[in-house]
C-alpha cells in the first residue's frame, strides 16, 4: 500500500527500493489540469521501455485539488506516491525533499506542465544505467535543443542565466534545466541549499559527480495553468551563484568549479578518479 507522506516523514518510500529501478519526481503546485495526464504519460513511457518506475509527486499543498487527484489515482496505481509539503514552498525545495525520499538510486526530475517531454525519460535512464553518468541534463542550448512559444523576456532571462552558469560550470550549457536525472550517490556529503528554480545547478556546484551528459530537448511553454516564475527567482539565482562560488573557492568544501574548468578546457566530460 502506498501512503501519503507528509513533509518531514518520508522514510516509508525506502521500503520499495528493491522493487523499482527509477524514481520519477513530479513537483506540483496547482497542477490539477495536468497532473493526471502527466502521471499516466510517465507510467506509459516507462512501461514501454521496460523501466519499473516509482512515480513520486511532491505537492506544495495545492488549493486546486492537485493532491486529491493524485490520492485518487493511488487507489489504482501501486507505483505512485505523494508528499504534501506545508511550508518552505518552492521548486528546488520540493525536488530536494523528493530526492531524499526516492526509493531508488536513479532519479528523474520532470515538470508537470509538459514543458519537458516524458518520452525522453528512457534516454536519461540509459545514460545513468549503461553509461555510468552521474548527472544527465536536458538541454535547450546544445544542437537539437530549443524552446517553443516562449515569451522573448523569458528567453532573454533564461539564456542570460545559462551564460552566468557557464562561467561557474563551463562544460554544462543548461545548468538551470529542471529536466534532469541523477545517480543519488552525487548527494553524498553535499551541503545543498535548495532555493529558486535551479536545483540542478546546486547539485553541479556542490555534488560529488565525475561524469555529466547533456541531452537536447525542445522546451514547450505550458499550454494550461499559470507560470510560477517570479522576479524573486532572479535574485535567488544570483545568491545561489555566489553561494556556490563561496562553497568552492573560499570555504573549499568542493572542487567542482576547478574540476569543471579542467574538463571543459580538455574537452573531457568525465573526470577520471
Amino acid at each position: 500500500m502506498i501512503v501519503i507522506v507528509e513533509q518531514g516523514n518520508n522514510g516509508n518510500f525506502r521500503e520499495k527500493q528493491d522493487i523499482y529501478n527509477l524514481t520519477v519526481l513530479i513537483p506540483t503546485f496547482n497542477e490539477s489540469e495536468n497532473v493526471s495526464k502527466m502521471i499516466k504519460s510517465v507510467d506509459a513511457v516507462c512501461s514501454i521501455a521496460g523501466i519499473t518506475c516509482f512515480i513520486l509527486v511532491i505537492d506544495d499543498n495545492s488549493r486546486d485539488g492537485t493532491g486529491e487527484i493524485v490520492h485518487k489515482l493511488m487507489n489504482t496505481k501501486d507505483n505512485l506516491g505523494l508528499i504534501v509539503r506545508h511550508h518552505n514552498h518552492g521548486l528546488s525545495q520540493s525536488l530536494y525533499d523528493g530526492l531524499l525520499a526516492a526509493p531508488t538510486t536513479f532519479v528523474q526530475c520532470i515538470d508537470c506542465d509538459f514543458s519537458h517531454p516524458p518520452e525522453l525519460i528512457p534516454l536519461f535512464y540509459k545514460s545513468l544505467s549503461e553509461e555510468n553518468c552521474d548527472i544527465v541534463i536536458g538541454s535547450r542550448y546544445i544542437p537539437g535543443g530549443g524552446s517553443i512559444n516562449w515569451p522573448l523576456s523569458r528567453r532573454i532571462l533564461s539564456y542570460g542565466a545559462s551564460i552566468i552558469g557557464r562561467l561557474v560550470i563551463p562544460l554544462v550549457h543548461d545548468s538551470g534545466s529542471g529536466f534532469f536525472a541523477i545517480n543519488t550517490r552525487v548527494l553524498s556529503g553535499a551541503q545543498l541549499t535548495p532555493r529558486g528554480f535551479r536545483m540542478c545547478f546546486e547539485i553541479l556546484g556542490k555534488g560529488e559527480w565525475k561524469k555529466v551528459k547533456e541531452i537536447p530537448f525542445i522546451f514547450r511553454n505550458r499550454e494550461v495553468g499559470k507560470s510560477k516564475l517570479k522576479p524573486l527567482i532572479i535574485i535567488q539565482f544570483l545568491i545561489q551563484t555566489l553561494d556556490i562560488i563561496q562553497y568552492n573557492l573560499i570555504l573549499k568544501k568542493s572542487k567542482n568549479i576547478q574540476m569543471a574548468w579542467r574538463m571543459h578546457l580538455t574537452k573531457n566530460y568525465e573526470m577520471k578518479v
